[in-house]
């Protein structure tokens, strides 16, 4: 083969090599360029934070370490100087239930006193009479917060002796019992605490129509 014609030949094979690569990078740039699909992406849902459960403030009511001096009402006393000039010393005091607080009086109750505007003798029969014929002649139900266990008898003081540190009362009278059944042990400890915190008393006896007062309180 002649040099023109290797010549012609391979002008012709680097032609169609030229065009084969021309015509691969035409099909590159021609082939559609795949389409971007936006997808919404949502924000996460926030978590909210714990929260403590609400829990009521702790209320503390103490308890008196004594009975008040004075309960919001009380029964009416025999004339006597004015009460506010009275200390609790120097007054003579009448014992009642208080039915919220535990004790061992009554069903488990306590008893807190009221002031009275009598004044002390000094005298214990004079005394632990007027104290007596205070709480037997009150004949309402309640003293304030206060309950009054026999308020629906009619029982007097006949009496009072007072020997050697023993005091023996006589009562007559009636006692009414109520719908409650710890009445008649409230009515005993009320008349023997008011009568015992007399200074000296050391023995209490109560006789009610002759009879132990706890016996004719049993009676039904």
């Amino acid at each position: 083969m002649s040099d023109r014609i290797r010549s012609l030949a391979y002008w012709v094979a680097l032609g169609l090599i030229t065009i084969s690569l021309v015509a691969c990078d035409v099909l590159t740039f021609m082939r559609p360029v795949p389409t971007l699909t936006a997808t919404k992406t949502r924000p996460p849902t926030p978590t909210p934070l714990p929260t403590d459960t609400p829990v009521p403030p702790a209320t503390f009511t103490p308890l008196p370490t004594e009975p008040p001096t004075q309960a919001p009402t009380q029964p009416p006393p025999p004339p006597s100087g004015p009460t506010a000039t009275l200390s609790k010393d120097e007054a003579v005091l009448v014992y009642y239930i208080n039915k919220d607080e535990k004790g061992p009086f009554g069903c488990a109750e306590s008893l807190w006193y009221v002031k009275t505007g009598i004044r002390k003798t000094g005298d214990i029969p004079t005394d632990v009479k007027s104290a007596l014929n205070t709480i037997l002649g009150f004949h309402s139900e309640k003293i304030g917060i206060l309950y009054n266990p026999g308020y629906a008898s009619n029982i007097s003081v006949s009496n009072v002796e007072f020997v050697n540190g023993r005091v023996t009362v006589n009562l007559t009278g009636d006692y009414i019992r109520t719908k409650d059944k710890c009445d008649p042990s409230r009515f005993n400890d009320q008349l023997r605490f008011t009568i015992k915190h007399f200074a000296g008393v050391k023995e209490i006896y109560i006789r009610l129509n002759g009879a132990p007062l706890a016996e004719a309180l049993s009676h039904k």
